[in-house]
């Protein structure tokens, strides 16, 4: 049995989704369907699973620690340069002592 269901999406919301429909080329009727099954599979899954985490926070966190590891790569690279620059001032000043 097929069902119309009539709904109204805040502009900005809408937005979000006609840019996920464009990305992958679906409808809206497939997304907000996919959606649904999306949303009714993690309920059941909280009530029978503690600790899930959906696949969008996972995603979240691990494009959080990527992006905390490159900057940690460039402060490295950063220190390093700096001790370089130290090391050389210090010859540099041992040079004028003598």
């Amino acid at each position: 049995m097929k069902g119309v269901i009539s709904l109204r999406i805040e502009p900005s919301l809408l937005e979000e989704i006609d840019k996920v429909v464009k990305e992958e080329g679906k409808s809206r009727t497939v997304f907000i369907k996919e959606a649904v099954r999306y949303y009714l599979q993690n309920a059941r899954r909280k009530d029978s699973s503690e600790g899930f985490v959906p696949f969008m926070e996972y995603k979240k966190v691990n494009e959080e620690l990527k992006s905390a590891l490159d900057r940690i790569k460039e402060l490295e690279k950063e220190v390093l340069s700096l001790k370089q620059e130290n090391e050389s001032l210090r010859q540099k000043k041992r040079r004028w002592l003598f």
